[in-house]
Protein backbone atom coordinates (compact mmCIF):
# COMPACT_ATOMS: atom_id res chain seq x y z
CA UNK A 1 0.00 0.00 0.00
CA UNK A 2 1.22 3.48 -0.92
CA UNK A 3 0.00 6.44 1.13
CA UNK A 4 0.94 10.07 1.58
CA UNK A 5 -0.24 10.77 5.12
CA UNK A 6 0.06 8.74 8.32
CA UNK A 7 -0.02 9.89 11.95
CA UNK A 8 1.51 12.03 13.27
CA UNK A 9 1.78 13.61 9.79
CA UNK A 10 -1.80 14.14 8.68
CA UNK A 11 -3.99 17.06 7.69
CA UNK A 12 -7.37 15.40 7.46
CA UNK A 13 -9.38 12.51 6.12
CA UNK A 14 -6.67 10.84 4.01
CA UNK A 15 -4.37 10.30 6.98
CA UNK A 16 -7.22 9.11 9.19
CA UNK A 17 -8.43 6.69 6.49
CA UNK A 18 -4.99 5.16 5.93
CA UNK A 19 -4.36 4.64 9.63
CA UNK A 20 -7.75 3.11 10.40
CA UNK A 21 -7.78 0.97 7.25
CA UNK A 22 -4.38 -0.66 7.83
CA UNK A 23 -5.11 -1.08 11.55
CA UNK A 24 -8.33 -2.97 10.82
CA UNK A 25 -6.88 -4.93 7.90
CA UNK A 26 -4.04 -6.07 10.15
CA UNK A 27 -6.44 -7.12 12.90
CA UNK A 28 -8.20 -9.33 10.33
CA UNK A 29 -4.99 -11.12 9.39
CA UNK A 30 -4.11 -9.13 6.27
CA UNK A 31 -0.40 -8.32 6.11
CA UNK A 32 0.17 -4.72 5.06
CA UNK A 33 3.39 -3.07 3.90
CA UNK A 34 2.54 0.64 3.97
CA UNK A 35 4.95 2.96 2.15
CA UNK A 36 4.83 6.61 3.23
CA UNK A 37 7.17 9.60 2.75
CA UNK A 38 9.78 10.07 5.45
CA UNK A 39 8.91 13.05 7.66
CA UNK A 40 10.78 14.92 10.34
CA UNK A 41 8.82 12.89 12.90
CA UNK A 42 9.00 9.13 12.46
CA UNK A 43 5.66 7.37 12.33
CA UNK A 44 4.69 5.40 15.40
CA UNK A 45 3.57 1.87 14.64
CA UNK A 46 2.48 -0.90 16.96
CA UNK A 47 -0.19 -2.29 14.66
CA UNK A 48 -0.69 -6.01 14.22
CA UNK A 49 0.47 -7.40 10.82
CA UNK A 50 1.43 -3.89 9.63
CA UNK A 51 4.91 -2.78 8.59
CA UNK A 52 5.48 0.92 7.89
CA UNK A 53 8.22 1.66 5.36
CA UNK A 54 9.35 5.30 5.36
CA UNK A 55 10.75 6.08 1.94
CA UNK A 56 13.10 8.78 0.71
CA UNK A 57 14.74 11.76 2.28
CA UNK A 58 13.30 14.05 4.93
CA UNK A 59 10.52 15.63 2.89
CA UNK A 60 9.24 19.16 3.45
CA UNK A 61 6.64 19.01 6.18
CA UNK A 62 3.30 20.65 5.29
CA UNK A 63 1.92 19.79 8.73
CA UNK A 64 4.25 22.06 10.73
CA UNK A 65 2.66 24.36 13.30
CA UNK A 66 3.95 27.93 13.69
CA UNK A 67 5.84 26.85 16.80
CA UNK A 68 7.60 23.95 15.04
CA UNK A 69 11.33 23.79 14.59
CA UNK A 70 12.78 26.28 12.14
CA UNK A 71 14.23 23.47 10.05
CA UNK A 72 10.76 22.35 8.98
CA UNK A 73 9.83 23.87 5.65
CA UNK A 74 6.58 24.45 3.84
CA UNK A 75 5.95 22.93 0.46
CA UNK A 76 7.24 25.09 -2.36
CA UNK A 77 7.66 24.81 -6.10
CA UNK A 78 9.61 21.57 -5.74
CA UNK A 79 6.48 19.71 -4.69
CA UNK A 80 6.12 17.73 -7.92
CA UNK A 81 9.81 16.82 -7.85
CA UNK A 82 9.35 15.42 -4.34
CA UNK A 83 6.31 13.41 -5.42
CA UNK A 84 8.27 11.97 -8.36
CA UNK A 85 11.23 11.07 -6.14
CA UNK A 86 8.95 9.42 -3.60
CA UNK A 87 7.26 7.27 -6.26
CA UNK A 88 10.56 6.15 -7.80
CA UNK A 89 12.01 5.16 -4.44
CA UNK A 90 8.80 3.35 -3.52
CA UNK A 91 9.09 1.15 -6.61
CA UNK A 92 12.78 0.44 -6.02
CA UNK A 93 12.13 -0.54 -2.40
CA UNK A 94 8.93 -2.50 -3.04
CA UNK A 95 10.52 -4.75 -5.65
CA UNK A 96 12.46 -6.43 -2.85
CA UNK A 97 9.23 -7.18 -0.95
CA UNK A 98 6.71 -10.02 -1.25
CA UNK A 99 3.09 -9.01 -1.89
CA UNK A 100 -0.10 -10.04 -3.71
CA UNK A 101 -1.88 -6.71 -4.22
CA UNK A 102 -0.89 -3.08 -4.83
CA UNK A 103 -3.15 -0.43 -3.25
CA UNK A 104 -2.69 3.32 -3.89
CA UNK A 105 -4.34 6.33 -2.25
CA UNK A 106 -4.91 9.44 -4.39
CA UNK A 107 -2.80 10.83 -7.24
CA UNK A 108 0.43 11.35 -5.24
CA UNK A 109 1.05 7.59 -5.12
CA UNK A 110 -0.52 6.19 -8.29
CA UNK A 111 2.63 6.48 -10.50
CA UNK A 112 4.38 4.01 -8.18
CA UNK A 113 1.41 1.68 -8.31
CA UNK A 114 1.25 1.69 -12.10
CA UNK A 115 4.99 1.05 -12.47
CA UNK A 116 4.96 -1.73 -9.89
CA UNK A 117 2.00 -3.39 -11.59
CA UNK A 118 3.88 -3.42 -14.89
CA UNK A 119 6.96 -4.98 -13.28
CA UNK A 120 5.16 -7.61 -11.17
CA UNK A 121 1.77 -8.25 -12.74
CA UNK A 122 0.04 -7.81 -9.36
CA UNK A 123 -3.46 -6.27 -9.45
CA UNK A 124 -3.72 -2.54 -8.71
CA UNK A 125 -6.35 -1.01 -6.42
CA UNK A 126 -6.82 2.78 -6.54
CA UNK A 127 -8.74 4.57 -3.77
CA UNK A 128 -9.81 8.03 -4.93
CA UNK A 129 -10.43 10.21 -1.88
CA UNK A 130 -10.78 13.42 -3.90
CA UNK A 131 -9.95 14.75 -7.35
CA UNK A 132 -8.23 17.87 -8.60
CA UNK A 133 -11.66 19.22 -9.53
CA UNK A 134 -12.71 18.93 -5.86
CA UNK A 135 -9.57 20.50 -4.44
CA UNK A 136 -9.74 23.50 -6.80
CA UNK A 137 -13.56 23.64 -6.96
CA UNK A 138 -12.99 23.38 -10.74
CA UNK A 139 -11.20 26.76 -10.86
CA UNK A 140 -7.89 26.41 -12.75
CA UNK A 141 -7.32 22.73 -11.94
CA UNK A 142 -3.80 21.46 -12.58
CA UNK A 143 -3.70 19.55 -15.88
CA UNK A 144 -0.73 17.49 -14.75
CA UNK A 145 -2.64 16.19 -11.71
CA UNK A 146 -5.79 15.50 -13.72
CA UNK A 147 -3.77 13.50 -16.25
CA UNK A 148 -2.17 11.51 -13.42
CA UNK A 149 -5.58 10.77 -11.92
CA UNK A 150 -6.93 9.75 -15.32
CA UNK A 151 -4.02 7.38 -15.92
CA UNK A 152 -4.51 5.79 -12.51
CA UNK A 153 -8.23 5.31 -13.14
CA UNK A 154 -7.49 3.70 -16.51
CA UNK A 155 -4.72 1.41 -15.25
CA UNK A 156 -6.30 0.28 -11.97
CA UNK A 157 -7.93 -3.14 -11.85
CA UNK A 158 -10.35 -1.96 -9.17
CA UNK A 159 -11.28 1.54 -7.99
CA UNK A 160 -12.66 2.50 -4.59
CA UNK A 161 -14.53 5.77 -4.03
CA UNK A 162 -15.72 7.15 -0.70
CA UNK A 163 -19.18 8.19 -1.93
CA UNK A 164 -21.66 7.76 -4.77
CA UNK A 165 -21.06 11.39 -5.75
CA UNK A 166 -17.37 10.61 -6.25
CA UNK A 167 -18.23 7.55 -8.34
CA UNK A 168 -20.46 9.70 -10.56
CA UNK A 169 -17.66 12.24 -10.99
CA UNK A 170 -15.22 9.54 -12.12
CA UNK A 171 -17.75 8.26 -14.65
CA UNK A 172 -18.57 11.70 -16.05
CA UNK A 173 -15.21 13.50 -15.92
CA UNK A 174 -12.71 10.64 -16.28
CA UNK A 175 -14.72 8.12 -18.36
CA UNK A 176 -14.09 5.44 -15.75
CA UNK A 177 -15.44 1.93 -16.28
CA UNK A 178 -18.39 1.60 -13.91
CA UNK A 179 -17.86 -2.10 -13.29
CA UNK A 180 -14.43 -1.41 -11.76
CA UNK A 181 -15.76 0.99 -9.11
CA UNK A 182 -16.83 0.05 -5.57
CA UNK A 183 -18.22 2.65 -3.16
CA UNK A 184 -16.90 2.19 0.38
CA UNK A 185 -17.90 4.97 2.77
CA UNK A 186 -15.41 6.17 5.37
CA UNK A 187 -15.90 5.16 9.00
CA UNK A 188 -15.49 6.45 12.52
CA UNK A 189 -13.77 5.16 15.66
CA UNK A 190 -16.27 6.62 18.10
CA UNK A 191 -14.23 5.42 21.09
CA UNK A 192 -11.90 8.39 20.48
CA UNK A 193 -14.72 10.86 21.16
CA UNK A 194 -16.71 11.54 24.34
CA UNK A 195 -20.27 11.21 23.08
CA UNK A 196 -22.96 13.42 24.63
CA UNK A 197 -21.53 15.65 27.37
CA UNK A 198 -22.54 18.87 29.07
CA UNK A 199 -21.61 21.97 27.09
CA UNK A 200 -20.22 25.20 28.53
CA UNK A 201 -22.42 28.23 29.12
CA UNK A 202 -20.77 30.09 26.24
CA UNK A 203 -22.46 29.08 22.98
CA UNK A 204 -19.90 28.01 20.38
CA UNK A 205 -20.22 27.25 16.66
CA UNK A 206 -17.34 25.31 15.11
CA UNK A 207 -15.71 25.03 11.68
CA UNK A 208 -12.79 22.64 11.16
CA UNK A 209 -10.81 22.07 7.99
CA UNK A 210 -8.12 23.32 5.67
CA UNK A 211 -8.61 27.03 5.02
CA UNK A 212 -9.14 26.67 1.28
CA UNK A 213 -11.98 27.62 -1.05
CA UNK A 214 -12.98 23.95 -1.23
CA UNK A 215 -13.98 23.85 2.45
CA UNK A 216 -16.12 27.01 2.35
CA UNK A 217 -14.73 29.01 5.32
CA UNK A 218 -15.86 32.29 3.73
CA UNK A 219 -19.47 31.03 3.75
CA UNK A 220 -19.00 30.20 7.43
CA UNK A 221 -18.03 33.82 8.17
CA UNK A 222 -20.96 35.19 6.14
CA UNK A 223 -23.23 32.89 8.12
CA UNK A 224 -21.68 34.05 11.39
CA UNK A 225 -22.48 37.67 10.62
CA UNK A 226 -26.16 36.79 10.10
CA UNK A 227 -26.36 34.69 13.29
CA UNK A 228 -24.74 37.44 15.37
CA UNK A 229 -27.50 39.88 14.40
CA UNK A 230 -29.91 37.69 16.43
CA UNK A 231 -27.53 36.00 18.89
CA UNK A 232 -24.74 38.52 19.61
CA UNK A 233 -22.94 36.46 22.28
CA UNK A 234 -22.17 33.38 20.16
CA UNK A 235 -18.49 32.59 19.55
CA UNK A 236 -17.48 31.27 16.11
CA UNK A 237 -14.34 29.13 16.05
CA UNK A 238 -12.37 28.37 12.87
CA UNK A 239 -9.90 25.53 13.37
CA UNK A 240 -7.29 24.76 10.72
CA UNK A 241 -4.67 26.39 8.57
CA UNK A 242 -4.33 27.19 4.88
CA UNK A 243 -3.63 29.83 2.28
CA UNK A 244 -6.98 31.59 2.80
CA UNK A 245 -6.23 32.61 6.40
CA UNK A 246 -5.16 36.25 5.66
CA UNK A 247 -8.23 36.74 3.43
CA UNK A 248 -10.52 35.30 6.10
CA UNK A 249 -9.11 37.60 8.79
CA UNK A 250 -9.72 40.57 6.51
CA UNK A 251 -13.24 39.35 5.75
CA UNK A 252 -14.10 38.92 9.44
CA UNK A 253 -12.84 42.46 10.06
CA UNK A 254 -14.83 43.89 7.15
CA UNK A 255 -17.98 42.12 8.39
CA UNK A 256 -17.46 43.70 11.81
CA UNK A 257 -17.39 40.36 13.65
CA UNK A 258 -13.69 39.91 14.40
CA UNK A 259 -14.35 40.10 18.16
CA UNK A 260 -16.67 37.08 17.84
CA UNK A 261 -14.41 34.91 15.66
CA UNK A 262 -11.47 32.82 16.94
CA UNK A 263 -8.87 31.46 14.51
CA UNK A 264 -7.09 28.61 16.27
CA UNK A 265 -4.61 27.47 13.59
CA UNK A 266 -3.79 23.78 13.23
CA UNK A 267 -5.23 21.59 15.99
CA UNK A 268 -3.48 18.48 17.24
CA UNK A 269 -5.47 15.35 18.02
CA UNK A 270 -6.24 16.13 21.66
CA UNK A 271 -7.12 19.74 20.79
CA UNK A 272 -9.40 18.54 18.01
CA UNK A 273 -11.34 16.25 20.34
CA UNK A 274 -11.71 19.07 22.86
CA UNK A 275 -13.00 21.47 20.19
CA UNK A 276 -15.72 19.04 19.11
CA UNK A 277 -16.68 18.47 22.75
CA UNK A 278 -17.02 22.20 23.47
CA UNK A 279 -19.03 23.05 20.36
CA UNK A 280 -22.82 23.47 20.41
CA UNK A 281 -23.05 23.22 16.62
CA UNK A 282 -20.64 21.94 13.98
CA UNK A 283 -20.91 23.42 10.47
CA UNK A 284 -19.31 21.94 7.35
CA UNK A 285 -20.18 24.32 4.44
CA UNK A 286 -17.87 22.65 1.92
CA UNK A 287 -18.14 23.63 -1.73
CA UNK A 288 -16.79 20.18 -2.65
CA UNK A 289 -16.58 17.37 -0.10
CA UNK A 290 -16.06 13.81 -1.36
CA UNK A 291 -16.92 12.50 2.12
CA UNK A 292 -16.30 14.59 5.26
CA UNK A 293 -15.02 12.47 8.16
CA UNK A 294 -15.09 15.53 10.42
CA UNK A 295 -18.90 15.43 10.39
CA UNK A 296 -18.81 11.90 11.83
CA UNK A 297 -16.28 13.03 14.46
CA UNK A 298 -18.56 15.91 15.49
CA UNK A 299 -21.54 13.55 15.78
CA UNK A 300 -19.45 11.11 17.84
CA UNK A 301 -18.75 14.04 20.18
CA UNK A 302 -22.47 14.65 20.69
CA UNK A 303 -22.48 17.82 18.61
CA UNK A 304 -25.43 18.65 16.29
CA UNK A 305 -24.12 18.92 12.75
CA UNK A 306 -24.95 20.99 9.67
CA UNK A 307 -23.40 19.81 6.38
CA UNK A 308 -23.41 20.61 2.68
CA UNK A 309 -25.95 18.64 0.66
CA UNK A 310 -23.19 17.66 -1.79
CA UNK A 311 -20.95 16.06 0.88
CA UNK A 312 -20.47 12.31 0.62
CA UNK A 313 -21.33 11.90 4.31
CA UNK A 314 -24.79 13.30 3.52
CA UNK A 315 -25.47 10.02 1.69
CA UNK A 316 -25.15 8.07 4.96
CA UNK A 317 -26.31 10.34 7.82
CA UNK A 318 -29.96 11.36 8.16
CA UNK A 319 -30.01 13.06 11.55
CA UNK A 320 -28.27 16.28 10.61
CA UNK A 321 -29.24 19.42 8.73
CA UNK A 322 -28.28 19.37 5.03
CA UNK A 323 -27.94 22.73 3.30
CA UNK A 324 -26.69 24.38 0.13
CA UNK A 325 -23.22 25.69 1.03
CA UNK A 326 -23.98 29.08 -0.55
CA UNK A 327 -27.27 29.63 1.32
CA UNK A 328 -25.83 31.42 4.32
CA UNK A 329 -29.24 32.71 5.43
CA UNK A 330 -30.61 29.19 5.69
CA UNK A 331 -27.46 27.95 7.45
CA UNK A 332 -27.87 30.81 9.94
CA UNK A 333 -31.53 29.83 10.51
CA UNK A 334 -30.47 26.26 11.23
CA UNK A 335 -27.72 27.34 13.66
CA UNK A 336 -30.11 29.61 15.58
CA UNK A 337 -32.70 26.82 15.76
CA UNK A 338 -30.20 24.38 17.26
CA UNK A 339 -28.93 26.97 19.75
CA UNK A 340 -32.41 28.00 20.90
CA UNK A 341 -34.37 24.75 21.04
CA UNK A 342 -33.15 22.12 23.49
CA UNK A 343 -35.52 19.42 22.24
CA UNK A 344 -34.27 19.77 18.65
CA UNK A 345 -30.64 19.75 19.76
CA UNK A 346 -31.04 16.68 21.97
CA UNK A 347 -33.00 14.78 19.32
CA UNK A 348 -30.30 15.41 16.69
CA UNK A 349 -27.54 14.36 19.07
CA UNK A 350 -29.13 11.08 20.19
CA UNK A 351 -30.38 9.91 16.80
CA UNK A 352 -27.18 10.77 14.92
CA UNK A 353 -25.14 8.85 17.49
CA UNK A 354 -27.31 5.79 16.82
CA UNK A 355 -26.45 5.98 13.13
CA UNK A 356 -22.73 5.71 13.86
CA UNK A 357 -23.16 2.13 15.05
CA UNK A 358 -23.13 0.95 11.42
CA UNK A 359 -20.19 3.16 10.39
CA UNK A 360 -17.16 1.58 12.07
CA UNK A 361 -13.79 1.10 10.35
CA UNK A 362 -14.14 -2.66 10.73
CA UNK A 363 -16.83 -2.50 8.03
CA UNK A 364 -14.49 -0.49 5.78
CA UNK A 365 -11.79 -3.15 6.13
CA UNK A 366 -14.22 -5.99 5.39
CA UNK A 367 -15.54 -4.29 2.25
CA UNK A 368 -11.97 -3.53 1.13
CA UNK A 369 -11.02 -7.19 1.56
CA UNK A 370 -13.94 -8.08 -0.72
CA UNK A 371 -12.51 -5.72 -3.36
CA UNK A 372 -9.10 -7.39 -2.97
CA UNK A 373 -10.73 -10.76 -3.57
CA UNK A 374 -12.39 -9.59 -6.77
CA UNK A 375 -9.13 -8.09 -8.00
CA UNK A 376 -7.27 -11.35 -7.40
Amino acid sequence: MFGWEFPPAKTGGLGTHCYELVRNLGSKGVGVLLFVPKRSENVKNNLENVEIVEVGFDLSNPYARPDSAASEKSYGWNFFDEVETFNKECVATALDKDFDIIHCHDWMTIPAGIELKKKTGSPLIFTVHSTEYDRTISIHPCTNIINTEKKGIDEADRIITVSRNMKTQLLERYNAIEGKISVIYNGIDDSRFPGITEKSNRQLVLFLGRLTSQKGPSFFLQTAEKVLRKEPDVLFVIGGQGEKLPDLIREATDLGIMDRVLFTGYLREEELVRAYEMADVYVMPSVAEPFGISALEAIASGTPTIISKNAGVAERIRNCFKVDYWDTLEIANKIISVLRYDVLRDCMRRNALEELKDLGWCRVAEETIEVYGRAL
